[in-house]
């Protein structure tokens, strides 16, 4: 919803198959503004958390006083939403970083409860800020909550600047998409970045020990616009990041230059785009990109004017189906897709998964790997939980049987994870 915002201040204001095979909910949108006083205006940048049977919600909510905080609702399916009956993140007090504005919320479930990474700023819904006077704010701060409605902000916030004047992300930043890295314990986080001097949004990565002191990626951005008339060349940004068994999947919205209408300073249509990695670092962007565009079918000017946009995704591991939300003028709209996406990144021939007898599954107090079959290998063992955390490491395993306890485990869906020396993978889920 922010860049709709920048558009503004900056004055710029098909229907393709492919995770790929995204269908839209015929009777979109599933969400939209009001009618309390604190949403009355817009929604956007919805960030979506299952757990459990419910869907948990937050997003940008703009109020009657043209200030925009975060909201929160809840579902059982993904297209009837509850909302809770008032914002449950306010603005900051005058004269602090984030006193106007609240957007692009990024919600993370911790043991003790969730945090919220937020885009914050002072200047609100201001058209008539100089470009050096827009520039000076933007920053994102995050949050601490027990039960993802009574929010306490950190209090050094914000804990991440917009880059350095003449630095890819110099201008701008904001919608943070953030993961814990299973193998190192450090949270990754990809956000949109605006150039200084193009005001071209790019995707770049930072890393943290410990969610306040980040440190930007030397490689930043770490996905980049395409040639000059393609679908991406002037607007690439608001990532939704997922872990798929051995890669990160990623969506992202685009924009590309003939797009823009100059009669209207609006982009006439805007895309959602897909893109792999192996480690977070080094994308591969999908070669059939778009995914699905503001016309693809069903199509309604009312209800999806203004989109795709923002989007988030999960995958419910209880359906194998994809779900996601986006952004649009009308609200959020909701579309499906089945698990067909296979990634091929670092497969190398000569693993025949049928060698390796993993038993019992459902789990029990515990299993075990049989690799009796299997020619004889070292092994790189891990265990995790469906939100993508490790719960167990293994190194250099090299028995015929390997077996793990999981009396303490929590009943659920996991997925194990073996790579040996050659990098051969096999990956599967396990369910107790």
């Amino acid at each position: 919803m922010k860049a709709n915002i920048i558009l503004i201040l900056i004055a710029l204001s098909v229907n393709l198959q492919a995770q790929i095979h995204w269908v839209k909910y015929t009777n979109n949108p599933v969400f939209t503004k009001g009618p309390a006083f604190y949403d009355v205006v817009a929604v956007g940048q919805p960030t979506v958390l299952l757990e459990n049977d419910t869907l948990k919600m937050w997003y940008a909510a703009v109020g009657g006083d043209f200030k925009s905080r975060i909201g929160y609702a809840y579902s059982t399916d993904g297209i009837n939403w509850t909302k809770h009956s008032d914002m449950v993140i306010n603005t900051g007090y005058q004269g602090e970083w984030d006193s106007k504005w609240l957007d692009t919320p990024e919600i993370i479930k911790v043991d003790s409860g969730y945090l919220l990474y937020y885009y914050g700023d002072s200047i609100g819904y201001n058209t008539d800020l100089t470009h050096s006077e827009a520039v000076t704010h933007s920053a994102i701060g995050v949050a601490y909550s027990k039960d993802g409605i009574n929010w306490i902000k950190y209090a050094n916030n914000p804990v991440f600047y917009r880059g350095n004047y003449g630095d890819w992300d110099g201008t701008w930043i904001e919608s943070p998409a953030i993961l814990e890295n299973a193998l190192t314990g450090k949270l990754m986080m990809w956000y949109n970045g605006i150039d200084t001097v193009t005001w071209k949004i790019q995707i770049g990565l930072a890393t943290s020990d410990d969610g306040i002191n980040w440190i930007r990626n030397t490689e930043n951005p770490v996905l980049s616009n395409g040639p000059i008339g393609t679908y991406d060349d002037v607007w690439l940004g608001t990532p939704a990041v997922i872990y798929k068994t051995d890669h990160y999947e990623m969506w992202y919205a685009s924009a590309g230059s003939r797009d823009f209408n100059p009669n209207t300073f609006v982009f006439d249509t805007l895309r959602i785009c897909f893109a792999t990695s192996d480690d977070g670092i080094n994308w591969t962007k999908y070669e059939n990109n778009p995914l699905f565009n503001t016309g693809t079918l069903p199509y309604d000017a009312l209800i999806d004017e203004g989109g795709p946009w923002a989007p988030d995704v999960i995958f419910d591991t209880g359906s194998d189906i994809y779900k996601m939300w986006f952004e649009t003028k009308s609200g959020f709209l909701f579309a499906t897709a089945p698990d067909t996406y296979k990634n091929s990144n670092n497969k190398k021939p000569g693993l025949i998964t049928n060698d390796i007898n993993i038993y019992p599954n459902p789990i029990t107090d515990y299993f075990v790997i049989d690799f009796t079959n299997f020619p004889k290998s070292t092994w790189d063992i891990s265990l995790y939980n469906i939100r993508g955390q490790a719960i167990l490491r293994s190194k250099d395993i090299s028995v015929s049987k390997y077996f793990i306890k999981t009396k303490e485990l929590p009943n659920g869906e996991f997925l194990l994870n073996l790579k040996n020396k050659n990098e051969e993978i096999f990956t599967k889920k396990l369910i107790k």
